[in-house]
């Protein structure tokens, strides 16, 4: 027996050491890495930073702002214990406690390219000006000037731009962000925010006298939560709830000079760095760290809320971020008061690297780092977009929009389009004339040899045969219509023109061209796909509309003396649709051949189409109907309310019909458990 258990112990050890050596491995990320996909989605791509250092023996205590200096010298402003903290980054031990007797809560710093660090106190209601040995230099209070009278001034957060002047967001300021001299005179407001009504203070506007909106609550904009200047002097400031322009980059007179609105984040954006390359870096309040092109475009998203777990990288509360000089992000949890550093890796490093090239006009070489970056992550919108914008300056335009497109740049995609549209007109223009040169020979030539006109008889009669058969002679009467409405509706009134076969074939022609219109616009204009689309609502909207519509005016009509009867109310609808049905087709078609800049000229052809239909609808009924134009406009308010009400009528049928379903279904359940088991 023991021979035998030897034998297999031997056996199982010649196994193992004859097995291929597994080497496991882990990330080292405790959260996920997000980035926008092509439809403005969040989509998790390769960890771009991973948790590295993890500081906690610095006995912070509720710390709310960072700064790094030149030197790699991370400021902390250890607002609870009252201090300032330096932290050599390169040497890992802290180098210097600037303490202050006047110093209450601060909450804010700021260190200029001299060395003067600037201290932000809101309970203090100061903003402290120290060298870098931490001699007490200048102290500003509230500004003495009349505009500022009855503004408080408590201030959170404080910038100094290349000049000395001093910039500050103040706890309670709607006004925007305090702008003070080096001598500490109110040079006034930099920038504000704008002022985002709700719905329902929209329609305050519109039916409340200027009495009842003096009596509400003052509608003020949002506050600003912090600023950061950077070292070619451009502000920066974040703001406080969950706006799409959260984060700005502001020119000297205090414009967003983002061409488009940044990405909102989770929640609100509580600070705003930006290092050497012009990246800018914002936490949120939520635990989330954001990186953004020197443009404003969205690149990555980590980080996470976490509330009872100590995990690194993980936030209770975060309300400040910072960037070292060698490009690791430092952050601080609020309420534990630990510093948390992330380091880049290959991946993030070889984005930034792409961008780089690419601002640097290095184009072939930003070309090559961004299909480095597409064989990490093929489906990157961000490393579509930096090829499409290489081969654009490279001029390989097709190439640009296949990028473009896969990226849902639309812009971009637009720009190369152009270009490739223009080329092929030049190329193809020889090739036009020619054809309207031959097409006029061509004529002329008819012309000549039908004297007698006998082929256009011929072509006439045959038109004519056609035209006589009833339901095409129905269905192109339509087109009659938008000529002379009130003629051809007497002519359908009296004469009794048209059919509701006729009319069901235009209202089929109507749907096919609006499901084009939804789905089939060239990729410009197409801004939601087909997938996204819910088909099933579109198709029982339409035909719900129409049915309510036809249904309820005949209801009302009835009522009010109208002369016409339900088959003239169902087709009246229908042959007015023609104008809406060659503009949803033109726009379809034109949709193609259109940039962004020529886009008005699809709002043209829409409104021109959708008003005449109205028009041509509005005299159909009041024609049909033998109404005069108040009695119409009466009918038609009718209308709309019966349908309302039907609406929301056959609403609560189906409600009440699903729990009656799931009370039956439950009864029979019931029954069938306990009575005849």
């Amino acid at each position: 027996m023991k021979k035998n258990v030897k034998a297999l112990v031997a056996f199982i050890a010649l196994l193992t050491l004859m097995m291929p050596t597994l080497s496991l491995s882990a990330s080292q990320a405790t959260s996920y890495t997000y980035v926008l996909n092509e439809k403005g989605y969040l989509n998790r791509t390769q960890d771009a930073y991973l948790p590295d250092k993890t500081i906690s023996d610095l006995e912070l205590m509720s710390p709310e702002d960072l700064f790094v200096d030149k030197d790699n010298i991370l400021y902390i402003a250890d607002s609870g214990n009252r201090r300032i903290v330096k932290y050599s980054i390169d040497k890992g031990i802290v180098v210097g406690l600037l303490e202050y007797e006047d110093f209450m809560n601060p909450r804010g710093v700021f260190v200029t390219k001299k060395g003067d660090i600037y201290v932000a106190d809101p309970t203090a209601k100061k903003v402290f000006q120290f060298d870098k040995e931490f001699n007490i230099l200048n102290s500003y209070g509230k500004p003495d000037s009349p505009n500022f009278s009855e503004t408080p001034f408590e201030p959170l957060r404080v910038a100094v731009d290349n000049i000395g002047n001093i910039y500050i967001v103040s706890e309670g300021v709607y006004n925007g962000v305090i702008q003070l001299a080096y001598s500490g005179e109110f040079l006034g407001y930099f920038t504000v925010n704008k002022t985002r009504l709700s719905f329902a203070q929209s329609i305050q506007n519109y039916i409340f006298t200027r009495a009842q909106l003096a009596n509400l609550v003052p509608r003020v904009p949002t506050t600003f939560s912090n600023i950061f200047i950077d070292n070619a002097g451009i502000v920066y400031t974040t703001t406080m709830g969950k706006n799409f322009d959260g984060i700005k980059k502001h020119n000297t007179a205090g414009g967003n000079m983002f061409k488009e609105e940044a990405w909102g984040g989770w929640g609100s954006l509580t600070d705003v760095y930006v290092d050497s390359q012009g990246l800018i870096y914002t936490s949120c309040n939520d635990g989330y760290i954001e990186v953004f092109s020197s443009a404003g475009e969205f690149i990555f998203e980590f980080g996470s809320y976490v509330f009872d777990l100590d995990v690194s990288g993980l936030y209770s509360n975060l309300p400040t971020i910072a960037v070292d000089n060698n490009g690791n992000i430092w952050t601080a949890d609020g309420e534990k008061g630990y510093l948390q550093s992330f380091k880049p890796t290959d991946y993030a490093l070889m984005v930034y690297g792409a961008m780089g090239l690419y601002e640097e006009g290095l184009y072939e070489e930003s070309l090559d780092k961004w299909n480095e970056v597409l064989r990490l992550n093929q489906m990157s919108v961000l490393a579509h977009n930096g090829v499409g914008k290489s081969y654009l300056h490279a001029q390989l335009y097709e190439d640009a929009m296949e990028h473009f497109k896969v990226a849902g740049n639309r812009e971009y995609y637009s720009e190369a389009f152009w270009e490739v549209r223009n080329n092929w007109i030049q190329g193809k223009l020889e090739l036009f004339i020619m054809i309207i040169v031959l097409l006029w020979i061509t004529i002329k030539i008819f012309k000549y040899f039908d004297k007698n006109k006998k082929i256009n008889k011929l072509l006439k009669n045959i038109k004519k045969k056609i035209y006589n058969i009833t339901i095409i002679h129905d269905v192109l009467f339509s087109f009659k219509i938008p000529k002379h409405p009130i003629d051809k509706y007497y002519e359908i009134r009296v004469f009794r023109e048209g059919s509701t076969v006729g009319a069901t074939i235009i209202y089929l022609i109507t749907f096919v061209a609006y499901i084009a219109y939804k789905t089939s616009k060239g990729f410009i204009y197409q801004y939601k796909a087909v997938e996204d689309m819910d088909i099933n609502a579109i198709i029982i909207g339409f035909i719900a509309i129409i049915t309510l519509f036809v249904i309820c005016n005949y209801l009302v009509t009835s009522i009010n003396d109208g002369d016409g009867n339900f088959k003239q109310v169902y087709m009246i609808p229908a042959y007015g649709l023609i104008p809406v049905i060659i503009s949803m087709i033109s726009i379809t078609i034109s949709s193609h051949y259109l940039t962004y800049n020529e886009a008005f000229i699809l709002d043209v052809i829409l409104y021109i189409g959708v008003i005449w239909t109205i028009i041509v609808i509005f005299l159909g009924f009041q024609t049909v109907h033998d109404y005069s134009f108040k009695e119409t406009i009466i009918s038609f308010i009718l209308t709309a309310v019966f349908m309302v009400i039907a609406a929301v009528m056959a609403l609560i049928i189906i409600i009440m019909g699903d729990q009656l379903f799931e009370f039956i279904k439950s009864i029979v359940k019931e029954m069938a458990q306990n009575v005849f088991i």
